[in-house]
C-alpha cells in the first residue's frame, strides 16, 4: 500500500473551511464607523487612520470632536458653498489628502484650475450637457464661483446622484457602474467589491473572494 493517509474526520469531497483571523483595531473602528456613521476619536480627528478623515467626512457632535477639530474636511464649504454641509466623494477625498495636510493648505488649492481640469476631461461634454466651458468664460467672477461650486457639488461631493468625476481616471463616471474603493484607493467597476479579510478588492459582485473564498464582504462598504 502507498504511504498516503487521510484524516479520519475529513472527507475527500469536503471543502476546506476558511479560517479568518481576528480583525485588527483599525478594522473594528471601520466597522463601528459604518454602523454608527461616527468615529471613536477622543479629540481632533487629525490622523489619517480616523474614519471621519479617511472617508472625507467632517466632524460633528456625534463623533465627539465638534467644530474645533483639526479635520480639514470640516472646511469643504470652500469647494461646495456654505448653504449645506457636504462630504467629499471618496475619490475627491483621496485627491485632497495628497494636495493638502490641513485646513489652511486646503484653502490654497486653486478652485478655477480644478474646475478646468474637470471640464476639460475627454467625456465631460458627453456626460454633462448642461455645462458649457465657453459660456462659463464670459461670466463675471461671482457667477463663476457660484457655477463652479455647483459643478463641484454635482461631481465631487458625496451628495452627487448619478455621476462623479474620477481623479483616478480623469473622466466623468456613472455611479451606477463605477465606484471608488477608499481602501485600495482606486476607482472600480461595479462588479468589484472589497474583501476586508484580504484587504483587497475582488471581482464578481455575487462571487466569493477569489483569494480567500469569503462571501461576507459588502462591495458597497468602501464607497
Amino acid at each position: 500500500m502507498s504511504g498516503m493517509w487521510f484524516d479520519e474526520d475529513t472527507s475527500e469531497d469536503e471543502e476546506p473551511k476558511i479560517k479568518h483571523t481576528e480583525k485588527s483595531e483599525i478594522e473594528k473602528e471601520e466597522d463601528f464607523y459604518y454602523t454608527n456613521k461616527r468615529c471613536l476619536c477622543e479629540e481632533g480627528c487629525s490622523t489619517r487612520s480616523c474614519p471621519c478623515f479617511k472617508h472625507g467626512s467632517g466632524c460633528d457632535s456625534s463623533c465627539g470632536c465638534g467644530e474645533d477639530s483639526e479635520n480639514m474636511f470640516n472646511h469643504l464649504e470652500y469647494f461646495f458653498g456654505g448653504d449645506k454641509k457636504y462630504a467629499a466623494h471618496p475619490c475627491f477625498a483621496q485627491w485632497l489628502m495628497k494636495k493638502a495636510k490641513d485646513a489652511d493648505a486646503l484653502q490654497t488649492i486653486d478652485r478655477d484650475k480644478l474646475r478646468r481640469r474637470i471640464m476639460k476631461c475627454h467625456n465631460f461634454k458627453e456626460q454633462c450637457e448642461d455645462y458649457s466651458y465657453e459660456e462659463w468664460k464670459n461670466k463675471d467672477e461671482d457667477e463663476k464661483l457660484i457655477d463652479g461650486q455647483e459643478l463641484f457639488r454635482n461631481l465631487i461631493s458625496d451628495d452627487s446622484e448619478y455621476l462623479y468625476y474620477s481623479f483616478c481616471r480623469n473622466e466623468v463616471c456613472d455611479k451606477g457602474s463605477d465606484w471608488h474603493c477608499a481602501e485600495c484607493r482606486r476607482c472600480m467597476d461595479w462588479r468589484v467589491w472589497h474583501c476586508y479579510y484580504c484587504n483587497k478588492c475582488t471581482y464578481g459582485a455575487s462571487l466569493p473572494c477569489e483569494r480567500c473564498g469569503d462571501v461576507d464582504g459588502e462591495f458597497s462598504d468602501c464607497y
